[in-house]
């Protein structure tokens, strides 16, 4: 990308990918930072809960026991069970219309018992893996976090997917239960930040011998189990920008399509195009490679012929919010106005899902990209005045996410409002507004730093002294530099 080109924090969705998505152009320092280590993380926040229900056609009621037994007692976890399975025995789950149904419910359940996660399923009894043996029993996992995220931040396993293992698994597998429900979680507090990031390092490393090992037995169970590696890998390199993992988590889901492509359902393999998707479009930002994103978009506009939504509205959301993301950021690396509109279109489509009263932090998620949209605009059009509208739309949203209620959203969008403002002061050559923009950028880091996301303060912090730099230089040079 050419570093003259500074895209504002909303131009794809990530309240949580500040670090990626605040401008293209990128300090030396802030670069730097991207693949710092965060500092230690705070003791004592709130364990992830955890509702297990028991497995569909499991009437002894011992593999949910099981489960239980292999996540309960970890630090950071509760768990505790559900009264009944989730789905009626015969339902289906691997065809969409079920397996919306049983989503619909479960998102009822975490809601009702304010859970953060519900891990549900069934028993599946396939031939033989040895002639002249026993049945082969599966555990068919499927793990339904809270929210739907919108970009591999908040979560990298989504509710279309699944994970089968051998009934009964050992303890290597349960390591990868364990990294599964840590990516399917959906984490946008900073109590959860804290808990999930505090928690990971070790299930990688368990995960990566178990999933890295030799495996025994059926081609779903190798193909689901490989899926959910990738997606810890995702979210790991996600959190760290890093760019190693990235990529080996794209060469682990591509593996996985090759090896699972009978067992996979049209659904499963759209979600893991779209994760796909989401690792080249860090890649694209991280390594300044914007030639990834008309990939990105393909498998974008590919799921979205897969997933339908009148089954799966809120995945429709999200795959609509992650296009929406892939047009901006090719309107930015190539100076072009014309992918903003269909980009804006998508982000339609989403709040037409996720409205303001029913879903108000991903309305402000969306809200966040589409006001990042018009600062891209303004700046290509050269009209000011599209900043003026990208910060009345980030004030909207600070309205309504507060400080105090949704702290991630609120420093997003506080920095939101920075880069408007300096894109206007630069436009205007105005000092106050400028100033303005230093002091937004200032309120955000703040936050950051409580947060202990200290990447994200880092990008901030060297923004904001950008614009003081600006400040203080004569006035012919702020003029040139805008």
């Amino acid at each position: 990308m050419e570093p003259s080109r500074n895209d504002g924090m909303g131009r794809n969705m990530g309240i949580q990918a500040l670090w990626q998505r605040l401008w293209s152009e990128r300090p030396a320092e802030a670069a730097a930072a991207i693949v710092r280590t965060p500092n230690p993380l705070l003791d004592g926040v709130p364990p992830l809960r955890i509702l297990i229900s028991p497995l569909t056609a499991d009437a002894s009621g011992r593999a949910a026991e099981h489960i239980f037994d292999s996540l309960n007692g970890r630090p950071g976890i509760t768990a505790r069970f559900a009264e009944r399975p989730l789905c009626a025995p015969g339902a289906d789950n691997m065809q969409p219309f079920f397996l919306s149904m049983a989503v619909d419910l479960g998102r009822r359940w975490l809601s009702r018992d304010e859970a953060d996660l519900l891990i549900w399923g069934e028993t599946v009894t396939g031939p033989p893996l040895q002639r002249d043996g026993p049945p082969h029993v599966s555990w068919r996992l499927r793990f339904l976090g809270a929210g739907t995220p919108v970009q591999a931040h908040g979560a990298s396993l989504s509710a279309l997917e699944r994970l089968e293992l051998p009934a009964f698994y050992n303890s290597n597998a349960g390591e990868l239960v364990f990294g599964a429900a840590l990516a399917a979680v959906n984490v946008e507090t900073a109590e959860g930040l804290r808990a999930r990031a505090r928690m990971f390092r070790p299930a990688l490393e368990a995960a990566t011998h178990h999933a890295e090992g030799d495996m025994i037995g059926t081609v779903a169970e190798g193909a689901t189990a490989q899926v959910c590696y990738a997606a810890i890998l995702l979210l790991e390199g996600a959190r760290k920008g890093d760019l190693k993992l990235l990529e080996k988590a794209i060469a682990v889901y591509q593996g996985a399509l090759i090896l699972g492509m009978d067992a996979f359902g049209e659904h499963e393999r759209a979600m893991i195009g779209s994760h796909i998707a989401d690792a080249l479009m860090m890649i694209a930002d991280i390594a300044g490679r914007p030639k990834l994103v008309s990939r990105c978009m393909d498998y974008y506009r590919t799921a979205l012929s897969m997933v339908r939504k009148d089954i799966f509205a809120e995945e429709f959301a999200g795959l609509k919010t992650r296009l929406g993301g892939a047009l901006h950021a090719l309107a930015a690396a190539n100076a072009q106005t014309a992918p903003l509109k269909e980009a804006a279109d998508c982000y339609a489509a989403a709040t037409a899902i996720w409205t303001i009263t029913d879903a108000p932090q991903r309305w402000a998620d969306i809200q966040n990209s589409l006001g990042g949209l018009l600062i891209t605009m303004g700046r290509l059009s050269r009209q000011p005045s599209l900043f003026d509208k990208a910060v009345a739309v980030f004030t909207k949203i600070a309205e309504v996410q507060t400080r105090a209620q949704a702290p991630l959203v609120w420093a997003t969008t506080l920095a939101n409002i920075g880069a408007a403002l300096k894109e206007k002061g630069m436009a205007v050559h105005n000092n106050d507004i400028l100033q303005r923009a230093a002091d937004a950028f200032g309120q955000a880091g703040e936050v950051f730093h409580e947060l202990h996301l200290e990447n994200n303060a880092a990008i901030v912090e060297s923004h904001r002294a950008a614009v003081l730099k600006l400040l203080a230089a004569p006035p012919e040079i702020t003029a040139q530099a805008g």
